[in-house]
């Protein structure tokens, strides 16, 4: 991937700048430690991954509901970021929308249905990480059905499944029984207020 991507600093930078608070960094920087340690599993881009972990949610520094995917696509052509890490911002959410999904949660008429092994390191990582917490395929699908969306649970699996066998291992085993959280929010310290 080109260098053009930006690098960790830049990309808090951007947060900071675009008025993400820290709760949103703190999340970001969880997503981006899950997102990288798949991405090395799976030899996927990692500068591309490293970048659209870290921005994946640039857009909840102006709405936090569904319409942060939109307004996270502005924010990145306003900055000039690489279309690639555009795409990855714009098909981040839930386990992807089709267009008829995303017409009906009132997103602007586009994809929303990550496509490349970039994409999908990036929009499953998000998928299992709450707020401070990294949660297995199991706990994060459950939640996804106790809030009725059957649909996504069922994509996210098959994303699961998908990027597992790309990655030869379980991402559950991979991500789960570490230190990843603490090291994240450790290394994000010095970008929030804890």
């Amino acid at each position: 991937m080109s260098s053009t991507l930006p690098n960790e600093r830049a990309c808090l930078e951007i947060l900071k700048e675009e008025g993400c608070s820290d709760k949103v960094i703190r999340h970001c920087c969880i997503v981006n430690s899950v997102a990288t340690r798949i991405a090395k599993a799976c030899n996927a881009d990692f500068e591309l991954v490293n970048a659209g972990s870290w921005l994946h949610d640039v857009g909840r520094s102006r709405t936090h509901g569904v319409k942060h995917v939109s307004e996270g696509v502005v924010i990145a052509r306003a900055r000039n970021l690489p279309e690639p890490l555009i795409r990855i911002i714009s098909r981040h959410i839930a386990a992807g929308f089709t267009r008829e999904e995303a017409m009906a949660l009132g997103l602007p008429d586009g994809t929303y249905m990550p496509e490349t092994l970039e994409e999908k390191i990036v929009c499953h990582s998000d998928n299992l990480v709450g707020d401070d917490q990294v949660m297995t395929l199991d706990d994060a699908v459950d939640e996804l059905i106790v809030r009725g969306y059957s649909i996504t649970a069922q994509r996210m699996k098959a994303m699961h499944e998908e990027l597992s066998e790309a990655c030869g291992a379980d991402l559950d085993d991979l991500i789960q029984g570490s230190d990843l959280v603490p090291k994240a929010l450790k290394r994000c310290a010095v970008y929030t207020s804890r």
